[in-house]
């Protein structure tokens, strides 16, 4: 057998096929034939005998593929797996952000893909495609099982071309979306300056330019004035991990451990903050996660958690601590394969798990809303529940599919959403069937469908029963007076004021 050698790896930390490119040299002893593994030579025979047997009369390539595949599923692992070269094609156009497609980022689920992300001004986006949707077919063809590379590939074409998506949104009918592929150009970083010195920086994911991005808009809005920041991670499902590594160091003293890998023989492997900015280190700053969070994006996250240089307000995180290489070989295509799994700087696997927001905010869109009262001292804390339309006002933040209920005379409110703008976090307890929402020492418990709740321990007899509808859940807006908030009506307008 020939000399077995790395060429050349590129080193992932994401969710999806992004990657860095690095060069490793040197090779490997020779594998002599007498150590082969046990096994490989029935592996060659069944391969020649169903090639030249079976009635199918199967292409010898298809074969190959599918023994490859059938090996690397055995490792159970869904980050592990072949590439075909253009799969791989496919992965070096997306680490420069530019392809001709729809715009929409995926991880692959148990059956079907579930969407990420969409990037802005695309024809996903456009088209109304959210994050969490499944696509469950292409152009009419179910790709159930189907290798995400390959889904990607279909997906993507020339411009100007059509395809027909078949989406699967909870709570609603299969529907089919026609979209027209277009050439995407996808800057990582985006930023913005809002009222009271705050800064707004959105990273999508964590490509090749996404370091120096990063810098130059954090430098421009600090140019414009700001001196808090919102980092906004939601949907970002990871990438580069050294990307991770520089957006991390603008706040990270250089030198101090931004993460620590660790290979399956227990190797350790630091990486450190490359470089540090006096301008910034006291800089008050929030950060955005969701459960589409993922890998990469968790890094960021996590060292800036648990060096106390930002608070994470949102969901848990995707949970995805692992990192993968990217080995092309030399009959085309390449290896992609989990080599490591990471720590945060204070030890934290959050493989499987993922980050715990330090305030959870589990309805879309208020998390925004959330922060930027947060940076101002939880000043000024207003709702603005228009009655005529399907969209609510928190803070100047417009958060759309959310709506109050007229019924017989009376008004409700979206439940969790009334509760995590008033400070509380808001629990589903399945075992008693209700709703708790805690704050400090405070804590209430709202059932559905029936005509009481209790609030720190004391029963309270209700004249209208907690609401469910569409599996949201309301409360009749007389009851907000009782957590400290003011309640005001204006027509068909309602106004919460949270109390100090």
């Amino acid at each position: 057998m020939g000399v077995f050698y790395l060429r050349r790896i590129y080193l992932l930390h994401f969710v999806l096929a992004i990657a860095l490119l690095f060069t490793f040299g040197g090779a490997a002893q020779s594998l002599a034939a007498d150590h082969q593994v046990q096994g490989m030579d029935s592996l060659e025979e069944v391969l020649r005998d169903v090639q030249l047997l079976h009635i199918s009369d199967p292409d010898s390539q298809t074969l190959i593929k599918g023994a490859i595949d059938g090996l690397l599923k055995t490792l159970n692992d869904p980050y592990t797996s072949y590439m075909t070269p253009e799969e791989l094609r496919e992965l070096r156009n997306s680490i420069d952000g530019r392809y001709m497609g729809i715009g929409v980022q995926m991880q692959p689920g148990e059956i079907y893909p579930k969407v990420l992300n969409t990037i802005e001004n695309t024809p996903a986006s456009k088209a109304g495609i959210m994050p969490g949707d499944r696509i469950i077919k292409i152009d009419g063809t179910d790709i159930s099982h189907e290798p995400l590379g390959k889904i990607v590939e279909r997906i993507r074409g020339p411009e100007e071309t059509k395809l027909t998506l078949t989406i699967r949104r909870e709570g609603n009918y299969d529907f089919n979306v026609v979209l027209t592929r277009a050439n995407i150009s996808n800057p990582t970083v985006t930023g913005k300056i809002l009222d009271d010195g705050i800064g707004y920086i959105h990273i999508n994911m964590f490509g090749d330019f996404t370091g120096d991005e990063f810098a130059k808009t954090l430098n421009d809005l600090q140019g414009q004035g700001a001196a808090k920041l919102i980092l906004d991670l939601r949907d970002n499902p990871g990438g580069i991990i050294h990307s991770a590594l520089s957006v991390s160091s603008n706040f990270i003293e250089q030198g101090k451990v931004v993460l620590s890998t660790f290979d399956r023989r227990g190797n350790r492997e630091e990486y450190l903050a490359e470089w540090s900015s006096d301008s910034i280190d006291d800089m008050p700053i929030v950060v955005l996660v969701n459960e589409y969070s993922a890998s990469a994006a968790e890094l960021v996250a996590g060292a800036l958690q648990d060096y106390g240089r930002a608070t994470l307000i949102g969901g848990q995180t995707f949970g995805k601590g692992t990192v993968q290489a990217v080995i092309p070989l030399e009959t085309g295509g390449a290896l992609k394969i989990t080599v490591a799994r990471y720590h945060t700087p204070r030890g934290r696997a959050i493989d499987g798990t993922g980050l715990s927001p330090d305030i959870q905010v589990l309805t879309p869109g208020l998390s925004l809303a959330v922060a930027y009262a947060y940076l101002n001292g939880n000043s000024g804390n207003t709702i603005i529940f228009d009655g005529d339309k399907n969209e609510i006002m928190v803070n100047g933040v417009t958060i759309r599919n959310e709506r109050v209920i007229q019924l017989q005379g009376k008004t409700y409110l979206p439940l969790r959403l009334l509760f995590e703008f008033l400070g509380y976090r808001v629990d589903w307890l399945p075992d008693e069937r209700a709703v708790k929402a805690a704050k400090f020492q405070s804590e209430a418990f709202f059932y559905p469908g029936d005509g009481y709740y209790i609030v720190n321990g004391q029963t309270y007899p209700v004249a209208a029963a907690v609401l469910s509808i569409e599996g949201h859940l309301y409360i009749q807006d007389s009851l907000a007076t009782l957590f400290n908030a003011g309640v005001r009506h204006m027509g068909s307008t309602v106004i919460i004021e949270k109390g100090l």
